[in-house]
């Protein structure tokens, strides 16, 4: 019996190469697919497929709220993470949220073929560089809510001022959680802050 697979990619060529990939195997094939967020529930509870490929940057819900909306409605769901997103936030997040498996869209055809067949098998598949990026990873918890309102602003552009403004509080109370998020992250300014973020998916420019 092949393995069925759920395909939620919002990128046309993105499903080609996998459909390429796919199809030219016995041994699996794709039941459906989406490249919408909010109809990744709906078609996972029409197939029950054996594995979900799911990309996280999507229209409508996010990838991270769709797998937690399959995991809720099937705690055995098996998702495996195909994503532009190289964050160890996003890795943690993700991880977190009930996928078993988080490959970057750099991957190679052999690696997603072995994160299936691992991850059909109820098995955890982790390259060893996303695992190190959650070694490193600053825990989500040591950014307060507020720090991380700020920081996203920060990456937006916005002054302290504009950042006081747009949430309220006084620019001066801005610059103590500036002096705070520069010490969580290990950075001296505000464009290191910026870039580390970035790079960790603490924030995102999308």
């Amino acid at each position: 019996m092949s393995l069925t697979i759920l395909l939620v990619e919002d990128q046309y060529f993105a499903r080609l190469a996998l459909h390429t990939i796919v199809d030219g195997r016995d041994d699996m094939c794709i039941v459906a697919e989406t490249g919408n967020g909010n109809d990744a529930l709906a078609l996972y509870r029409q197939h029950r497929p054996g594995i979900v490929i799911m990309d996280l940057r999507l229209p409508g819900l996010s990838g991270f709220d769709a797998i937690r909306a399959i995991r809720a409605e099937d705690p055995e769901a098996r998702i495996v993470v195909l994503s532009n997103y190289e964050g160890s936030e996003d890795v943690h997040r993700a991880i977190s949220a009930g996928a078993m498996a988080y490959l970057t869209k750099d991957a190679g055809a052999d690696d997603l073929m072995d994160a299936i067949l691992i991850v059909s098998k109820g098995r955890q598949y982790l390259p060893a560089a996303i695992r190190g990026m959650l070694r490193e990873r600053i825990a989500a918890d040591e950014l307060t809510a507020r720090e991380r309102e700020v920081l996203e602003l920060l990456a937006g552009g916005l002054s302290n001022r504009d950042i006081g403004d747009r949430l309220g509080i006084a620019e001066k109370t801005v610059r103590i959680h500036m002096t705070h998020i520069f010490g969580k992250l290990g950075v001296e300014d505000r464009t290191q802050a910026v870039i580390t973020a970035l790079q960790r998916g603490l924030v995102h420019l999308d």
